[in-house]
């Protein structure tokens, strides 16, 4: 049976949540303050960039728990900008063994 699912985020930058989507290798289309995905574990889920909100149905496999690489490069792009913004440099990335991104970091 089909339910539909709404998970509240913090993702409202249009620019960072493309970028998190291609790195996560989803699809998608934008259609004004929305991203609607097209492809993978969030397909036809819709990203609402005014509140945050996704929303999604189980049919497509849609669950909060599906939107953790989404939300993992998301985190990434935006902490990537903030740094850029400091003058920080991201020297290496590398993934631990539970699936955390470590960003080694100096100042330029």
């Amino acid at each position: 049976m089909s339910h539909r699912v709404t998970t509240q985020t913090e993702i409202k930058d249009k620019a960072l949540a493309a970028q998190a989507a291609k790195a996560a290798g989803l699809t998608f289309v934008e259609e004004g303050d929305t991203l609607r995905f097209t492809s993978g574990s969030m397909k036809n889920a819709v990203l609402n960039l005014r509140t945050g909100q996704i929303m999604g149905d189980t049919d497509y496999g849609h669950s909060a728990e599906k939107l953790g690489a989404f939300k993992m490069w998301y985190s990434e792009a935006k902490y990537n900008l903030e740094c850029a913004r400091q003058g920080i440099m991201v020297e290496t990335r590398s993934m631990n063994e539970n699936g955390e991104i470590e960003l080694i970091c100096a100042l330029g």
